[in-house]
């Protein structure tokens, strides 16, 4: 195929970001430039993967991330205040940043939260996709997401009928934060919503195809997923071609495979309560750890003595999960897929958003465990740990699942699925 000029618009965290990064390196491989729109603090993990890089949004990187973290990721009130004071209040500045370069785009794809490329992609004569990068995205009734409240998620799931009382309140609550998106298709003179619906439920699915940018491990695609849905497989994608710095690699030579604590790119800046519990319940099993901090200044805090437990800032997932014993983590779709691949069993400690869900599919696998946040203590975690750590049944599972990832190639099938889009929308 010809170059093409394919627009990558994506909102949130560095979950969000990877699997597009993922893609957009298999598409510059094949000759095509790909623009990356995204949040200024996206900007030098783009560039570094070799694409180029658009700022498409007018919020400013908040200066207290800790209590930021917090505000997002409270379990009631976080998703309304990152759907709607986030998302949904950007939506004209991102807009106008997007316009110019969708304009003279082949391609927009576009993320959950992405609204003004939506509307790009809906109203642009170019190909439009989307991509759902979970399986709880699709909020289907045959699947419903799990809750994080157990006897709750055992009800839903007993019949659709049950999961379509949790899609129609899901979808009557937060009707109300897409509201700015509403008003400025109005100012653009748009109806309020597309042919699909509300923007974040199935009017967020594109015109030309639905990638599905996850594992068949965690779910196959519902049977009310939009026809053009492509379940592609994990696209994966980690910057500093997956290498650990050399003291880190010094250090898990001198001893037993550790347990990894992490709480990824974005929960991690209210993680200093979970990282003490996490170095309590290491201490507890007599076991080594890496636990990962996001920040020297929460390295700095935890004050460690000894070492047997090692506090880094960041660490490459793929690199440092393979060589752990087991992994502690947010149930992120990311982290998630990477503790999957390395075929080590999961403790996972949701927060909010899809966490709760993937944690129930990892739990549902045979992977790993779940622990709540909000019950989070080192003797809980110690006991649930042990299981793992000691279980060959989830040990003969992880390996199962881990053979399975490593033979999928997401990126392949998602650039794959763009360049037969893109020809079909071809004059």
């Amino acid at each position: 195929m010809t170059e093409r000029h394919i627009v990558l618009a994506t909102v949130g965290s560095q979950g969000d970001l990877f699997p597009f990064l993922a893609v957009g390196r298999e598409l510059v491989a094949r000759g095509h430039r790909v623009t990356v729109g995204a949040h200024a603090i996206h900007r030098d993990a783009v560039l570094d993967a070799g694409l180029d890089f658009v700022m498409a949004s007018g919020i400013a990187e908040p200066e207290d991330k800790a209590a930021f973290a917090a505000r997002a990721f409270h379990p009631w009130r976080g998703p309304r205040f990152v759907v709607r004071d986030l998302a949904a209040a950007d939506v004209a500045a991102s807009y106008h940043a997007l316009k110019t370069f969708c304009s003279a785009a082949d391609a927009v794809v576009t993320t959950t939260l992405a609204f003004a490329g939506q509307m790009l992609g809906e109203t642009l004569p170019v190909a439009w996709l989307s991509a759902v990068l979970s399986p709880s995205v699709f909020l289907s009734p045959f699947d419903p997401p799990a809750t994080g409240i157990a006897p709750l998620d055992a009800w839903l799931r007993a019949s659709p009928g049950r999961g379509r009382l949790l899609v129609r309140s899901v979808e009557g609550l937060t009707r109300p934060w897409t509201a700015p998106v509403r008003d400025f298709r109005r100012q653009l003179g748009l109806a309020p919503v597309g042919a699909g619906g509300d923007p974040f439920h199935r009017g967020q699915h594109g015109r030309d195809g639905v990638l599905a940018l996850y594992s068949p491990v965690l779910g196959g695609l519902p049977p009310d997923a939009p026809a053009n849905t492509v379940l592609t497989g994990q696209c994966r994608y980690l910057p500093g071609a997956d290498a650990l710095e050399p003291s880190l690699r010094s250090w898990l030579d001198a001893g037993a495979p550790p347990i990894v604590f992490t709480l990824g790119s974005a929960a991690v800046h209210a993680g200093a309560d979970f990282l003490r519990e996490s170095i309590a319940a290491a201490r507890q099993l007599g076991r080594r750890a890496v636990v990962l901090t996001g920040s020297p200044a929460l390295r700095e805090r935890l004050a460690l003595q000894g070492d047997d437990i090692l506090a880094v800032d960041y660490a490459s997932h793929g690199a440092l999960f393979a060589r752990a014993a087991a992994v502690v983590h947010h149930g992120g779709i990311g982290t998630t897929h990477e503790a999957l691949r390395a075929g080590r069993p999961s403790l996972v400690v949701p927060h909010g958003f899809d966490q709760p869900d993937n944690a129930a599919r990892v739990r549902r696998l045979g992977a790993g465990d779940v622990l709540p946040a909000t019950r989070y203590r080192a003797d809980r975690a110690t006991a649930k740990l042990a299981v793992l750590l000691e279980s060959s049944t989830i040990r003969s599972r992880t390996g199962d699942v881990a053979r399975q990832l490593h033979e999928e190639h997401g990126a392949r099938v998602a650039a794959d699925t763009i360049e037969a889009a893109i020809e079909r929308r071809r004059p």
